[in-house]
């Protein structure tokens, strides 16, 4: 790889990074698409500037736009290439110590997924995020969630045969006892298998709603903590199910009522977490 190309795409990004000025913005993006993105070589060095920079705000936007050039430039890139950069992007994101990072690096992950499981290519991937997932550490078990969660919105299909598997790393995560996030984003993960659950398929949908009592202890604990984001993730996720064929929080649904109900009457939290509440109790009026 070319040093100078590294360098010069990297003094470009921080540049970006750290510039408030409108025009300086506009110019150095200019660049960056007319000089730097037109090969298939930005993939690589983007990724050598994720591993080497001493500032998160540049390995961050660096993993932001190495995201965006895998669709155009993966195909272009030997084999070799190819596996040092699975590698290489698996151990930066057990690595990496700052959280948005590890979300576009997750992002990156998913993107090169994408485009290589549906190939047969990139296997041991889902055996590592299952590793992840059972991890004693809380951040890679973060990792791993997030990750699957990530795959969802692009290979849904693949990880639809894994459901069985999922179920029972789901079923752990979504009692985590030390990360909410990790409970959280087990949640969302869950949403998105609501939508590959079929009305006729029992064993699933059984295995689904057993987890629903967890998942609302889930937002119970985010509305106790005050988290208006993360409770307001969950009850995305419940109205959604409310919407689905599948019959999936039907067991439990008069519970769910009551516990808005609850939720909306307690002056003491927020209005806007009052709000969430009542949306969805109008949602199951409908």
């Amino acid at each position: 790889m070319d040093p100078q190309f590294v360098s010069g795409l990297q003094e470009l990004l921080q540049k970006l990074a750290s510039s408030t000025d409108t025009e300086t913005i506009k110019t150095v993006t200019e660049t960056l698409n007319q000089q730097f993105y037109t090969t298939a070589a930005c993939v690589p060095a983007l990724l050598t500037i994720i591993k080497e920079s001493q500032q998160c705000e540049v390995r961050q936007l660096a993993a932001v736009e190495m995201r965006k050039r895998i669709p155009a430039f993966w195909g272009e890139l030997d084999a070799e290439t190819q596996q040092q950069i699975r590698a290489a992007t698996l151990e930066l994101i057990l690595s990496e110590t700052n959280g948005p990072t590890r979300h576009c690096l997750a992002r990156v992950i998913s993107s090169i997924a994408e485009l290589d499981i549906p190939n047969q290519r990139w296997n041991e991937l889902i055996q590592f995020l299952y590793q992840c997932c059972q991890s004693p550490t809380a951040t890679h078990r973060e990792i791993g969630v997030y990750v699957l969660d990530t795959l969802f919105d692009v290979i849904s299909d693949m990880l639809s045969e894994h459901l069985q598997h999922l179920f029972e790393i789901f079923a752990a995560l979504i009692n985590d006892p030390e990360s909410l996030v990790v409970q959280v984003t087990t949640l969302g993960a869950l949403g998105k298998i609501a939508d590959l659950i079929y009305p006729e398929d029992r064993v699933q949908i059984s295995k689904f709603q057993a987890q629903v009592p967890a998942m609302v202890r889930v937002l119970q604990t985010c509305l106790e903590r005050g988290d208006e984001d993360s409770a307001s993730r969950c009850f995305e996720v419940f109205s959604s199910m409310l919407l689905l064929e599948t019959p999936l929080i039907n067991r439990h649904f008069g519970e769910l009522v009551e516990f808005s109900i609850n939720v909306a009457g307690k002056e003491d939290l927020e209005d806007s977490l009052r709000n969430m509440s009542l949306n969805f109790i109008l949602c199951a009026a409908t």
